[in-house]
């Protein structure tokens, strides 16, 4: 099969004048990954940077007609049987229309990583309704069916480990710097149990209740974002990950920093509402209803280090069983283009159909 990856692959352009700011973990370089391992062609375009490129006094939106013919030039050499939507924000349906005329067959899929319930999030997806085959969203809601278009559906898609890219086994580490790591983007507050609590917040907090608790926490405070290598050093420098999202209570939503650091060996931590004890055993996660028996857990696996990489080891083989990139990829496939192919995976597998209102 021959896969048009369409997304922000880190050509050095815009954002990143001041940083490579290399995303190395991004579910779009995961796919390609698992694409070409199965022995498909992958192409990747990335819409952003031509348009940025492209644009007169460094304005994307006025680069957007060159995005637009440029992935058409792609098209038009490369017939691509697949297409991958990653926050291609920068192409227009017209264009996604005109590649079908020029490769008849084409599937479109658009992948949504974000927070459903922003309005960003929301407004992207409305925008690609009864342009794309598919939408693969990181959350297992029903209702977004409402931005499938006729003829189309919606689907989970878990976050994906990948064998490059979570290299790590943080259990097999004899001594960590850190008991806990917890990374963060911004100081947003976030539901820890039944509080919303910014992070700086909850760490504080973590930190009074929790007796000698070394913590990092990057990107919290005034501690620095970290990024690249630097972020998975982090991740490989503590016993447990804290993996704590903007929300918990829509089924099975968490950032992919959960899959990195059950992919990476921590032992992590988990609140209970978000469902994913569904997957994970007690002994391969903890899982916590508030701050306090959060608390009391990580004051436990302190105490008892052995019992702290059990878990973690057990959780890291339990990740690589269900969500290696690989089956997650042909996961995708089946979705797509194999109707019932998807019996066997452990996550909700429904195809919730759109609409054409």
């Amino acid at each position: 099969m021959k896969i048009l990856n369409v997304g922000d692959f880190n050509w050095m352009t815009g954002a990143e004048r001041h940083t490579a700011n290399l995303s190395l973990f991004d579910i779009r370089r995961k796919l390609s990954l698992a694409a070409i391992r199965a022995q498909h062609l992958v192409v990747e375009y990335s819409d952003r940077a031509v348009a940025r490129t492209a644009a007169p006094l460094g304005l994307r939106v006025l680069g957007r007609p060159v995005a637009d013919r440029r992935f058409l030039q792609l098209v038009d050499e490369l017939r691509p049987d697949l297409i991958l939507l990653n926050f291609a924000d920068d192409l227009t349906n017209r264009a996604l229309a005109e590649a079908r005329r020029l490769a008849p067959g084409l599937v479109i899929a658009d992948i949504q990583i974000d927070p459903i319930w922003t309005a960003k999030t929301r407004a992207r997806m409305a925008f690609r309704k009864g342009a794309v085959d598919a939408l693969f969203t990181t959350t297992a809601e029903p209702f977004l069916s409402q931005f499938a278009g006729t003829g189309a559906f919606a689907a989970f898609l878990p976050n994906p480990v990948d064998p490059s890219i979570e290299t790590g086994r943080a259990f097999a580490e004899p001594e960590p710097a850190y008991d806990l790591v917890f990374p963060a983007t911004d100081d947003a507050p976030r539901a820890v149990g039944s509080r919303e609590l910014a992070p700086s917040l909850a760490c504080a907090l973590m930190q009074a209740e929790t007796s000698g608790l070394r913590l990092l926490a990057p990107g919290v405070g005034d501690e620095p974002k970290l990024r690249g290598a630097a972020y998975f050093e982090a991740l490989l420098s503590a016993r447990m990950g804290w993996s704590l999202s903007r929300r918990s209570d829509l089924p099975l939503y968490a950032s992919d920093r959960m899959a990195h650091m059950f992919g990476s060996g921590l032992a992590v931590l988990l609140d209970r509402r978000s469902g994913f004890d569904r997957f994970y055993q007690p002994g391969e996660a903890v899982f916590y209803s508030e701050l306090s028996d959060l608390s009391a857990a990580a004051a436990r696996l302190i105490a008892d280090d052995a019992e702290a990489r059990s878990i973690a080891e057990r959780g890291w083989r339990r990740t690589w069983e269900l969500f290696h990139g690989d089956r997650v990829f042909a996961y995708l496939l089946a979705q797509l283009f194999d109707e019932g192919g998807t019996r066997g995976f452990a996550w909700p597998c429904d195809r919730w159909s759109g609409s054409g209102s």
